[in-house]
């Protein structure tokens, strides 16, 4: 019998060989931006968290390149860059609760390509947020707030909504972004009247109930306004709904006539602390003011509590 050859058939050579473990393509940061936007529109995230996301990445997208960090291929990124771009942002001189949005936007980011299995660990994981200041903005003083009030001329149409805007503003708090998603529907005249808040920042709605002045200055605004195309609540000379970037202006101007803007910067958020203050000390409870204002957390309250609670001036004289 023919000796068997000890050569064994290349194709099973072949077939008993390890597959070669093929490099990873690189994958631009810019790309698996774009695809962590998709995949944030298929979540069903706001659009102002999707342009909070949309304006931190191009920054700090910006900032790597200037920095050379290794944007061509993502899949180098390290703590040692984020730290890099932490410093690097400290030298132009950014504040750092605009550090910590755009460590937070990152942070989400890298999150995303763990999960999709683009890189195996998240660089700013471990990266702690810079700390901050506690601070509480400036708010009106109760005269200041009535001379906002009186500013705006009543016997005009725009005079009016503007009133009706200041007064919603001032007696419930409310973000812009809530002001101008308002409509007819979520005003009730009910009993002492309701302000039903649909679309918040913690996508939960909630009930606000209307203060007698802010009942009647709404229904004489409500009255005037008339029937129109839109049922946004508040609207232009020309019936459409009245713009973030036009009550904005609008709050300056009265600033300015009112001669309050020369010592509180008159804004939204400046009537939502005012709120928030007067709240405070009225010794309203914290958790109801929590239920009116929408805050996810009592934390920012407690800062009011902290500056604004009238306990301090009931006991200072105590032991003298």
């Amino acid at each position: 019998m023919k000796r068997r050859s000890n050569t064994v058939n290349e194709k099973t050579t072949a077939a008993l060989r390890k597959p070669n473990r093929t490099t990873k393509q690189p994958l631009k940061y810019w790309d698996v931006a774009e695809s962590f936007y998709k995949h944030s529109r298929l979540k069903g995230l706001s659009p102002d968290t999707l342009r909070y996301y949309e304006k931190e990445l191009k920054q700090n997208g910006r900032a790597f390149t200037e920095l050379g960090a290794p944007v061509e291929n993502i899949r180098l990124m390290t703590a040692e860059h984020i730290e890099q771009l932490i410093e690097y942002y400290q030298r132009i001189h950014r504040a750092p609760r605009t550090i910590n949005s755009r460590l937070r936007a990152l942070r989400t980011f890298f999150a995303y390509c763990v999960s999709k299995g683009i890189t195996v660990t998240n660089p700013v994981q471990n990266i702690a947020n810079l700390k901050v200041r506690h601070e509480v903005g400036a708010t009106f003083s109760r005269q200041q707030l009535q001379r906002l009030l009186d500013a705006p001329k009543t016997d005009t149409f725009s005079g009016l909504r503007d009133l009706a805007i200041m007064t919603t503003l001032a007696h419930t708090g409310i973000r812009l972004k809530e002001l101008t998603s308002l409509r007819l529907p979520d005003i009730s005249f009910d009993g002492i009247g309701t302000i039903t808040v649909q679309r918040t920042k913690n996508r939960y709605a909630r009930r606000i109930p209307l203060t007698k002045q802010l009942r009647r200055v709404l229904a004489l605004y409500i009255e005037e306004r008339g029937i129109l195309d839109t049922d946004i609540l508040f609207v232009s000379m020309d019936n459409a709904p009245f713009a973030e970037r036009s009550i904005q202006y609008q709050l300056k101007y009265y600033g300015k006539i009112s001669g309050v803007g020369n010592y509180v910067s008159v804004s939204p958020h400046a009537f939502r602390r005012t709120f928030c203050r007067l709240k405070v000390e009225a010794g309203t409870n914290l958790f109801l003011l929590q239920r009116l204002t929408g805050h996810s957390t009592l934390d920012m309250l407690r800062r009011y509590v902290q500056i604004f609670a009238t306990d301090l001036e009931d006991v200072i004289e105590d032991g003298f």
